[in-house]
């Protein structure tokens, strides 16, 4: 594997990924998920160092395809403040990487990969641009909005069946509907903004990225979709709501499958430990140092080889 940076429209820095020996090869981009999340997976500071896009990358290419992965927002090597990015900020960078990943002389087919809320960006992708693939990891079918609500829901849920005391305290003091009426008031006066950032509760919250999410119809947009679509869920990621996926196959106009796989979580790794939102954070660092699950790779991998068999006949 050969590995070298580039720079897209002069200030978009990405890794492009190449299989040593010589020749054209289909290709994939993946797109990140939500917050200041770098080309290869890592927050700020050495903060939440995942790596997950690196290992993707390096999974794929060794598979025989050329990836890319870029910097964000305000990530990496790459300019801006991520709390002032809209859906549409971001979707012009995915949309850029794209355009050159297709001009790359090696190249023949591709497809985008978003993980996340990049499941999000590469479903309107799929739908606008002409693509041969589509892969949808821990997301895909929900907009942001709706997953959000989803995560508000889990974490209520968490909340209310605790054991003892703080269970009685949270049931009698109504959490999830106070909770939920903040969050709703918050949400209210985002979109309702015109400004890009707004401050709630002294904390600076990125409006404009609230307020175009909630504007996107993720359903809608898949129905434009025409290329064969993939989606992986694990069954223990508290951050989707996986029965979405049942609507796939009759959303999108060509053919689609979808897994859910036992133990895996929202990174794509091992998780034996029980489905929490509220113990998301604190069983981080553990599940970090894990390697990404074998089935869900085996899986991508298994869609992948068909992809290629495909292409190798139509050559």
């Amino acid at each position: 594997m050969v590995e070298k940076e580039v720079v897209i429209e002069k200030d978009i820095f990405a890794t492009l990924a190449c299989p040593e020996k010589e020749g054209t090869f289909p290709a994939i981009l993946l797109i990140a998920g939500s917050g200041p999340l770098d080309r290869n997976g890592n927050g700020p500071k050495g903060k939440y160092q995942t790596n997950l896009y690196k290992e993707l990358a390096h999974f794929f290419t060794n598979m025989g395809f050329i990836t890319l992965r870029y910097d964000k927002w305000g990530t990496g090597k790459r300019n801006g403040n991520l709390v002032e990015a809209g859906l549409s900020n971001l979707l012009h960078d995915a949309k850029a990487a794209m355009t050159f990943l297709q001009e790359q002389p090696n190249v023949s087919d591709v497809i985008v990969c978003g993980h996340s809320e990049g499941t999000i960006l590469a479903t309107d992708i799929a739908a606008k641009m002409k693509i041969d693939g589509c892969m949808l990891l821990s997301g895909g079918v929900d907009n942001l909005l709706e997953a959000l609500y989803h995560q508000r829901q889990q974490a209520y849920q968490e909340l209310l069946s605790m054991r003892g005391l703080k269970g009685w305290l949270n049931r009698t003091l109504k959490v999830d509907e106070k909770g939920e009426k903040k969050a709703e008031k918050m949400l209210k006066k985002m979109i309702e903004s015109n400004s890009d950032i707004v401050r709630v509760t002294g904390m600076k919250q990125p409006a404009k990225w609230f307020r175009e999410h909630d504007a996107y119809n993720t359903r809608a947009a898949l129905k434009n979709v025409s290329c064969p679509v993939f989606a992986l869920h694990g069954d223990k990621d508290s951050l989707v709501e996986s029965s979405v996926l049942e609507e796939l196959t009759g959303l999108v106009q060509g053919e689609s499958e979808y897994h859910i796989v036992h133990n895996m979580e929202h990174g794509l790794r091992e998780q034996t430990e029980p489905k929490s939102i509220l113990d998301t954070k604190k069983l981080m660092k553990t599940i970090l140092e894990r390697p990404l699950h074998k089935e869900g790779l085996q899986l991508m991998a298994a869609w992948l080889e068909r992809f290629l068999e495909r292409e190798h006949k139509s050559a």
